[in-house]
């Protein structure tokens, strides 16, 4: 009979000491979620200068690397092309928009000017997200030329 009840109380001992540490790891995991730095978007390059580009006629993509050096998940909710040329702008492929970027994961953005006429073109590109710093711009130039201020290849 003492021997059950030694048991009984053993067992008991142990299922509280169990059941204390799940709690205490639930608990831990709250703080460390909760001291977790803001998500923070972090864009290279800051600026895209596409060059002399042929009016009409459409580059080779550029590519914008956006990174989540925060410690939570940032959530980019748009990215947009605005500006006095933003016609001459388009972006070819965006991995941004919608998506939620884990800490320290990236998404990509490519960008292709298609200049209207022969001259300086600027926009900029747009990202609204859920970081503090929110809305990020990255400028973008080219300028267009005429095709034949383009000299012949060999």
């Amino acid at each position: 009979m003492k021997r059950a009840l030694v048991l009984g109380i053993m067992i008991a001992a142990l299922s509280m000491t169990a059941s204390a540490q799940v709690k205490n790891k639930a608990s831990d995991k709250g703080k460390s979620e909760e001291q977790a730095a803001p998500p923070s978007a972090t864009i290279n390059p800051g600026t895209i200068d596409f060059k002399d580009q042929v009016a009409k006629k459409t580059s080779k993509p550029q590519r914008i690397t956006v990174t989540n050096t925060g410690g939570k998940n940032l959530y980019i909710n748009s990215a947009i092309l605005e500006g006095d040329n933003k016609e001459d702008f388009a972006i070819s492929h965006d991995t941004c928009t919608g998506s939620t970027i884990a800490a320290g994961k990236t998404c990509i953005i490519d960008i292709v000017i298609t200049p209207a006429v022969a001259e300086r073109r600027k926009a900029d590109l747009r990202l609204t997200d859920n970081a503090a710093d929110s809305p990020q711009k990255v400028t973008l130039i080219g300028n267009g030329i005429n095709s034949a201020d383009v000299p012949p290849t060999r």
